[in-house]
């Protein structure tokens, strides 16, 4: 498994993984998981990279894109922070690869970019995330509204 850059070309394999009817619509709505949404994705992630020099991975194994894994700048709650994030293709869920990547990621965010706080969402329903997130350190700090829809923000902080 290895992560690269994203390219907006990355949308067709977004899409076929946010599509999947695997994906339990009542923490992910449809509406919310479209062909449209997985291009904005793909070009967005790409000019995080142009502006940050970091930014999501896309994430392929045996040659095939499998999803995305990464920190970027976002909003939550109305606040700046900097989010850790992930979809993968269902296929591939409870392998530990969330976690792997996730690691890799909170690595660059505390050994490259020197960060010292990293926040995570999940729907309070997806207690496959919410592992991962216990996983990499990450500590429940509240429900909130998120996209719609009831999340936990989880943070993870290096510094006191």
């Amino acid at each position: 498994m290895t992560g690269r850059r994203p390219v907006p070309a990355d949308a067709e394999a977004y899409a076929r993984v946010m599509l999947d009817p695997r994906v339990d619509a009542a923490v992910w709505p449809e509406h919310l998981r479209t062909a449209d949404r997985a291009a904005d994705l793909a070009g967005d992630f790409a000019r995080h990279w142009e502006r940050w020099g970091f930014g999501p991975w896309t994430v392929r194994q045996d040659g095939a894109v499998i999803g995305y894994v990464g920190l970027r700048h976002g909003r939550v709650a109305g606040r700046p922070e900097l989010e850790l994030l992930w979809f993968l293709d269902a296929s591939h869920w409870n392998q530990g690869l969330a976690t792997e990547m996730g690691a890799a990621a909170v690595r660059v965010a505390h050994e490259e970019l020197e960060l010292d706080d990293l926040v995570a969402l999940a729907h309070v329903r997806n207690g496959a995330s919410r592992r991962v997130m216990e996983k990499l350190g990450m500590v429940a700090e509240r429900e909130l509204e998120h996209a719609g829809l009831p999340h936990v923000l989880y943070r993870l902080r290096t510094s006191a």
